[in-house]
Order: structure tokens, then C-alpha cells, then sequence
């Protein structure tokens, strides 16, 4: 690439960028990844979502417990008696009884929340006002993400740690176990897997995210389904805006109410439409997002691929700080782009501004395997010439790392 003809992507990327510039994450295929992502600094963590079925609130006064409904969890309250019947438990007509659910508007109010039915009552126990104890009344079955069935006990939370038992249907294979919460004492949550007796520290730390892309449960038309949607983090306010002939460029955010609840983004920014079998987006929305640092950002969609990729893409912009940017100002790298997308011979050339001498390079397929890395060297704009003629045709995520901030955006092999 000659110097003039260098010099003019530049100023076009650069011009485009300050306006539109596309953000991506990858829920991979059939979503089975979470993204946590903060407004300021991009993706912070995309991990596993089918390794944990219960979170634990962390909090000092908080006891809230939630399943990880969205991938396959299902609980259901024992109806046929209460922990005195663990021994006893009886399954025979579990087809019949009732499945709870979390909420889908608080994080704190778990599936094992919602049976409360007054202020002492904690839905699986209840609250002494003297030793400030909350002591489990209620035993449940639970089918895990492996489609394994348990039976339930949680039996206390006491000086912040959470004692639960749980065994096969049959009593078989029993364990006991504790979940302490200052171990998780900076995340929301601490989750655990009954299939694999573990609990997991999958979350990033709760001031480091402001909205999660994940599976989850809520009613839709009167069902509830599992969707793949936006959750924002406990803190951060979300406004919806509708019919916007440009939602691109519209910047009046004061003129909306900020809302707390988590699902305000929720998943109705897009629609399966049946007639040509993909998905669309609503060209006239947008969302204002005021993040944990009181900084609020605009939202547009721009993609959705369903589960076949689990590919999401978004324009993000700031509207409070005078910056019109969609990366960080304190970020090592900006201005990050592929040309040309889709590929049209055996090259692509990776534009990026970098403040580090380099930045690391990987090429993942749709099932999150590497096909390519390398290490780039070299501040400032920098042109990188990359061989992909081992690509096959599909669809690709092309991610840089700079120490520390990462930046991703789809490939497409034609």
C-alpha cells in the first residue's frame, strides 16, 4: 500500500469510527458463552455459560440464589413436604409439579427467591432477627445443565457462608458442601456446578461490567422461553428509544427516563422473521446506557447471527464525555479494522492505532478454535499484511489483544 493511498484509508477509517464504529462479541454456536462488557472498555470476559447452576449473591445482606435457567436448569419446589422428607423424598409424579424461575428485571431475586411470602421469609429459609441467620425450610429438585437430576437441600446461610447438600433423586451420592462470600466478596456472584462438585469463579469483578450478552429465562407471549439477550449489571440505567428516523445519530438522552431494571435491553431488539428465516433488527431504536462510572453511551444494533455463530455487532458512542470515540481514550489500541471484509482474495490487511510496541493477533472459527496467531511489533498506525489463504469458507472472529484491551470484529470467507 503506497503513502497517499495509505494515508487516505486512514482518514476514512478514522472519519468512520468517530461516527459508526462496529463493536462484535461471540456467544459462539448455540450460544453456549457469556459476554461481560463494559461500555468503557469493551469485552472484559467471555467464559464458558454451561459449566455452573447455581449463583450464590455475595453480598453481606443479601441471601439471593439463582439457577442458570437460561441453559437448562429447572427448579422445582418439593410439594409433598418440607426437609424433614429429605430421606423420604419422593419423585414419582415430578413430571406434574410446578417450575420456578428467576427473575428477569433484579438479579436479586433468584429462583430460589420468589416462594417468600413475607419479610422474614427468604423464599428457601427463613430470617432470625436475632442471630441474623437464615436457616433453609425447603427441599427441591433440580435438573442441572447436564440433565441431571438432584434432589436440594440449602440448609443455612451463617456468618457468610452458604452450608447446601444435595444427592440423586434416590439419596444416592450425597455431598455436602459450603460456599463462603468473602471468597467472591467483589463479584455479584459465586456459582457452582452439581455435576462436577465445584464451585467457580467465572465472573469478572462487579465494578468492571456494565451490561452481559447471555442466555436467560423470561415470559414471552405468555410462555416463558430461553432467550439470548442483554442484561445490564445492578447500578447501571438503561433508556429505550423508539421510531428514530436515524437512531445513529440521535443524541438526546436527557429528554428519556433511565430505568434499573435488567432487562430494558433484554432481547426484542430483534425478531426471527419466518419468510426468509433469519433475524432482523429494529432500524429505529437505539438504547442510552449510564454506566457504573455515571457516563452514558448510545447503543445502536447492527447484527445478529443467531446460533449458528452466537455473533452479535453494535455501534457503541459516548455522549457525556465530549468524546465521540467508541474506545477508550485511556485504551492501548483504537481504530481497529479489517479490509477487505468479506475477503476477496488471500490477504487481509489489519489497521490499527497503538499505543504498546505490539499487539497479539488471533483468528478463531465459529467453535472458538484458533486458526491463526501472531504478534505484531510496532506503535502508532500500523497496515499489518496477513496471509489467510488456510481459511476456509465461514465466518471468522479476529481479535487483537493489546495489554490487556481487546478489541474483536467478524471475518467472512466467501
Amino acid at each position: 500500500m503506497n503513502k497517499k493511498l495509505y494515508s487516505l484509508v486512514l482518514t476514512m477509517i478514522f472519519t468512520y469510527s468517530i461516527y459508526a464504529q462496529t463493536q462484535s462479541i461471540s456467544l459462539q454456536p448455540s450460544y453456549t458463552n457469556q459476554s461481560f462488557y463494559s461500555m468503557e472498555n469493551g469485552e472484559v470476559a467471555n467464559v464458558d455459560n454451561a459449566d455452573w447452576d447455581l449463583a450464590f449473591s455475595t453480598g453481606a445482606m443479601s441471601s439471593s440464589i439463582r439457577i442458570n435457567g437460561g441453559m437448562g436448569t429447572e427448579l422445582y419446589l418439593y410439594p409433598l413436604g418440607d426437609t424433614t422428607d429429605w430421606n423420604a423424598f419422593n419423585s414419582s409424579n415430578i413430571s406434574s409439579w410446578i417450575p420456578i424461575h428467576n427473575s428477569d428485571t433484579n438479579w436479586f431475586i433468584g429462583a430460589f427467591d420468589k416462594n417468600s411470602t413475607s419479610m422474614f421469609d427468604m423464599g428457601w429459609g427463613m430470617y432470625s432477627i436475632v442471630t441474623h441467620f437464615v436457616t433453609g425450610d425447603s427441599i427441591y429438585a433440580i435438573k442441572t445443565v447436564g440433565g441431571n437430576w438432584k434432589k436440594l437441600w440449602i440448609k443455612q446461610l451463617a456468618n457468610g457462608e452458604y452450608d447446601f447438600q444435595y444427592a440423586n433423586l434416590d439419596g444416592s451420592n450425597q455431598v455436602n458442601t459450603t460456599i463462603t462470600q468473602s471468597f467472591f466478596s467483589d463479584r455479584n456472584f459465586a456459582y457452582y456446578s452439581l455435576d462436577q462438585n465445584t464451585s467457580l469463579n467465572r465472573e469478572p469483578a462487579s465494578e468492571d461490567w456494565d451490561i452481559t450478552f447471555t442466555k436467560y429465562i423470561t415470559p414471552v407471549q405468555g410462555m416463558t422461553y430461553s432467550v439470548a439477550g442483554v442484561l445490564s449489571n445492578s447500578g447501571v440505567q438503561v433508556a429505550q428509544v423508539d421510531n428514530l428516523p436515524d437512531p445513529n445519530t440521535y443524541t438526546d438522552y436527557t429528554q428519556h427516563t433511565m430505568m434499573t431494571e435488567i432487562d430494558i435491553i433484554g432481547h426484542d431488539w430483534k425478531d426471527f422473521d419466518m419468510s426468509i428465516f433469519s433475524y432482523v433488527l429494529d432500524p429505529n431504536r437505539c438504547y442510552f446506557v449510564k454506566d457504573l462510572n455515571d457516563r452514558v453511551w448510545r447503543i445502536v444494533f447492527t447484527s445478529f447471527e443467531g446460533s449458528s455463530t452466537g455473533i452479535v455487532e453494535f455501534n457503541t458512542q459516548e455522549m457525556t464525555g465530549g468524546s465521540t470515540s467508541i474506545i477508550n481514550a485511556n485504551s492501548d489500541v483504537s481504530t481497529f479494522e479489517i479490509f477487505p471484509n468479506p475477503i476477496v482474495n488471500n490477504d487481509i490487511t489489519i489497521i490499527y492505532d497503538n499505543l504498546s510496541d505490539y499487539v497479539e493477533l488471533e483468528i478463531y472459527d465459529i467453535t472458538g478454535k484458533s486458526v491463526f496467531s501472531d504478534i505484531f511489533y510496532g506503535a502508532g498506525f500500523q497496515a499489518k499484511r496477513v496471509n489467510t489463504s488456510n481459511l476456509k469458507q465461514g465466518v471468522y472472529v479476529v481479535r487483537i489483544n493489546s495489554q490487556g484491551t481487546v478489541l474483536q470484529k467478524k471475518l467472512v470467507v466467501n
